[in-house]
């Protein structure tokens, strides 16, 4: 069947920015794939776009069990966080950055899910039943890991894994700005394992709206996140599977600058 375009197709350039980056077939002998990758791709895109079910995946793209395959299989190995942290890197360099963090914000965001999802809390400040999405972003607003847990899990509990991730990629990294739900025995815990300086700024809660210093980095990202439908309410049965439709939605958004 002829493949009818969509917006969220990859074009030429972007798909030149991501092919390394993919499994190749191990040798001659082996079986050739039946769909070629990037329109198993453009299908993944469209559905963490548009927000529409495996099953409903229109009939122009390969059969959803097709699509759903790989891209399982991709969160499994990592293929497409690599892809994210390879295309992170261009982007920053693209922006005249450099190519290493020196400097982030951590946040989190809770969302609702749906009965589906494994595991599930409540968030009792935001009213919110539901996961959690902790994230660690650049100064360019793109996430360097992210971490989605049960709503009720507090902020400081899960910074200390997802910091461990975050500098196991980015050691470069020298100060990382806060909100006061990270007030405690982390900053120390930050100086003296990574000798990083964990900066807290508290919002006073004067009248009015208030920007607070770099604190708007973050949610703004958390904003991006609400043009992808398939994040405006966390979907995915596994928390690992919420993780990675972040990630894709971020190549998405790093593709359309660098390429």
């Amino acid at each position: 069947m002829e493949h009818k375009m969509y917006r969220t197709d990859l074009t030429d350039k972007q798909w030149e920015a991501i092919r390394e980056y993919l499994p190749r077939t191990a040798n001659r002998g082996a079986n050739l794939r039946k769909w070629d990758l990037r329109i198993i791709i453009n299908a993944v895109l469209y559905l963490v776009k548009t927000g529409c079910q495996w099953r409903l995946l229109p009939h122009d793209f390969p059969p959803w069990q097709s699509v759903y395959y790989h891209y399982r299989k991709w969160c499994i190995n990592e293929t497409w966080f690599l892809i994210h942290q390879s295309l992170h890197r261009k982007t920053r360099i693209n922006a005249g950055k450099d190519p290493e963090p020196s400097a982030a914000m951590i946040d989190s965001q809770s969302v609702r899910t749906t009965e589906l999802a494994e595991t599930r809390g409540f968030d009792g400040y935001k009213k919110i039943k539901g996961h959690k999405r902790h994230a660690v972003v650049d100064t360019l607003g793109i996430p360097l890991g992210v971490k989605v847990t049960d709503a009720d899990v507090s902020d400081i509990k899960t910074a200390y894994n997802l910091l461990e991730h975050v500098f196991f990629w980015f050691f470069s990294i020298q100060l990382i700005w806060a909100d006061g739900g990270y007030r405690g025995d982390l900053a120390l815990w930050l100086w003296n394992k990574f000798q990083c300086k964990l900066d807290v700024v508290i919002n006073l809660r004067k009248k009015g709206f208030q920007v607070l210093p770099k604190r708007w980095i973050v949610e703004r990202t958390f904003s991006w996140f609400g043009w992808y439908r398939r994040l405006n309410i966390d979907y995915e049965r596994k928390t690992k599977h919420s993780e990675n439709i972040i990630y894709i939605a971020m190549i998405q958004l790093m593709l359309k600058r660098i390429a």
